[in-house]
C-alpha cells in the first residue's frame, strides 16, 4: 500500500471513530429494540459509520470553504492547526468527489429497502450540502 492510500485509510478510521460511532448507534438502536438479527444490525452499523464519515467530511468541507457568517462558527481552523483531513491529503475537489461516492455507496446499501429508505437518501444529500 502506498503512503497516500495508507494515510487516507488512517484519516477515514479516525473520522469514523469520531462521528461514525454516534451515527452507527442511531442506526442500530431501532433494530436492537425490534430484536432484529445480528446480520441486519451489522449492516446498519456499517451504514451508520458511513453516514458519520460523510457528516465529518462535510464538516471538514465547511471548515475549509465556509464562512463564519454562514457556518455560525469559526472556519479555517483545521488548516491553521495543520490538522490531518481528507482535504489536506487529497485536496478539496477530490474530497467532494469522495463524499459523493460515499453517498452512492450508502445509497446502494439502502437500495434493497426501496421507498422505505427515501427519507434517509434525502438526508444524505442534506448532510453533504449543508453549510452549517
Amino acid at each position: 500500500m502506498n503512503v497516500r492510500k495508507f494515510l487516507k485509510k488512517k484519516i477515514e478510521e479516525m473520522e469514523i471513530k469520531k462521528t461514525g460511532k454516534l451515527f452507527s448507534f442511531c442506526c442500530v438502536a431501532p433494530l436492537i429494540i425490534k430484536k432484529k438479527n445480528k446480520s441486519d444490525i451489522k449492516k446498519f452499523e456499517n451504514i451508520g459509520a458511513d453516514i458519520g464519515l460523510l457528516f465529518q467530511v462535510a464538516d471538514d468541507l465547511i471548515d475549509y470553504k465556509g464562512s463564519l457568517l454562514v457556518a455560525g462558527k469559526k472556519t479555517g481552523k483545521d488548516k491553521k492547526k495543520g490538522k490531518a483531513t481528507l482535504i489536506s491529503l487529497i485536496g478539496y475537489k477530490n474530497t467532494v468527489k469522495y463524499a459523493n461516492n460515499l453517498i452512492l455507496r450508502i445509497k446502494s446499501k439502502l437500495n434493497k429497502y426501496g421507498s422505505k429508505s427515501k427519507n434517509l437518501s434525502e438526508t444524505l444529500n442534506y448532510i453533504l450540502n449543508r453549510n452549517k
